[in-house]
């Protein structure tokens, strides 16, 4: 039965929250429904994901009044969200990330269209406030559904969100994967037929944990003259993990390519992938990787990683206790063992299946029908 869909993000830039609406409204658009996006994010309105032409887009503006008063610019955006959700009159409401589901929320008071808010991170809501947890347990009681990524975060939220329903639903994987709104990146601007390369990607910043795996590197480099580290991404934490580089003397043997957006050819192009993250909720670059039948290294984060990585079938969970020594021991195994290295990536494939869109988004549409 044809759907009035309205999801609601902050901006469609590069993420995984991002990736999956886009994949959300390209998948119920193709299939008939009426999908409707909106960002709360009033600055860049370019979209790092490819969005169906018949999906209605949708910008909230900032006060033309007081625009640089933050709180009268937040109290504008709630007014003129709740404004188009009434006239959208949606059957069914999503919303990603915290502020956003807290905005939507809060929006949808008194609207009689039910509300999904899909939270990513771990601990759950982990970017609010712990002081008003009270409050958040109030207001999200007319939420429908939470939709969560992993069976640890579900039970968390039983516990200390016990009145509301909550499912678990993976993130999808495309593959092949499209090639997405931003200048693409040729992997032989770096990447040369007589070496091999290890790859990590993701927003360089502190809890992605880039300097450990540059230290690791370091002290296996010359061990594996042939392999060269190679890490895709920007952010905060650039202009230190370049520091680190000279400091360390291997500026020769690990690149920053920047943000790519033809990430397939880069995976395509790798040899082992790491994820040297602290804290993940379902890292999409881990599932691309593998779905590309890269062996992979991870942490063992409290969720994520460990849903994807059977520990010496398709890839290696490190302790994150043992840090830069685990991510030593790690790639020194897979990089050492060609057949070790060779099994695990076939084996890295089988996710294409088990999180394929097909079978996610039954998942998602088992919710919107009910």
């Amino acid at each position: 039965m044809k759907k009035n869909i309205v999801i609601v993000v902050s901006a469609m830039n590069m993420g995984g929250a991002q990736r999956v609406a886009s994949i959300l409204c390209n998948y119920w658009s193709e299939n008939g429904h009426d999908v409707t996006l909106i960002s709360t994010f009033t600055g860049d309105k370019k979209s790092h994901f490819y969005i169906n032409e018949d999906v209605n887009r949708k910008y909230l503006t900032n006060s033309p009044f007081f625009f640089k008063n933050t709180l009268f610019n937040q109290v504008w955006k709630l007014i003129n969200l709740r404004k188009v959700l009434k006239n959208q009159n949606p059957d069914i409401v999503i919303s990603f990330l915290a502020t956003v589901n807290v905005a939507t929320a809060i929006s949808t008071i008194g609207i009689k269209s039910p509300l999904i808010i899909c939270e990513r991170t771990w601990p759950p809501f982990a970017s609010l406030s712990k002081h008003f947890l009270w409050a958040y347990k109030f207001l999200f009681k007319s939420v429908d559904t939470i939709v969560v990524q992993t069976e640890k975060s579900k039970s968390w939220l039983l516990e200390n969100f016990s009145s509301n329903d909550v499912t678990v639903i993976p993130n999808p994987v495309l593959h092949p994967l499209p090639t997405e709104n931003k200048q693409s990146v040729c992997p032989s601007s770096v990447i040369t037929n007589n070496k091999k390369h290890i790859l990590a990607s993701g927003r360089m910043h502190k809890f992605k944990q880039f300097d450990l795996l540059i230290k690791a590197f370091s002290k296996i480099k010359d061990k594996f003259p042939d392999w060269n580290l190679i890490i895709l991404g920007d952010g905060e934490e650039k202009v230190k993990l370049e520091q680190l580089l000279y400091e360390l003397d291997i500026n020769n043997r690990v690149y920053f390519p920047g943000s790519v957006g033809n990430i397939s050819e880069w995976y395509e192009a790798a040899d082992l992938f790491v994820l040297s993250s602290v804290v993940e909720g379902f890292p999409n670059v881990l599932l691309e990787a593998m779905s590309y039948g890269l062996a992979c290294i991870s942490f063992d984060c409290d969720t994520g990683p460990r849903d994807m990585i059977h520990d010496g079938f398709n890839g290696i969970l490190i302790n994150p206790e043992e840090k830069e020594i685990g991510l030593l021991n790690a790639m020194d195994k897979i990089i050492s063992n060609k057949k070790i290295r060779t099994t695990m990536a076939s084996n890295s494939i089988t996710v294409r299946e088990k999180y394929s869109v097909r079978n996610i988004m039954q998942k998602w549409d088992d919710i919107i029908e009910r």
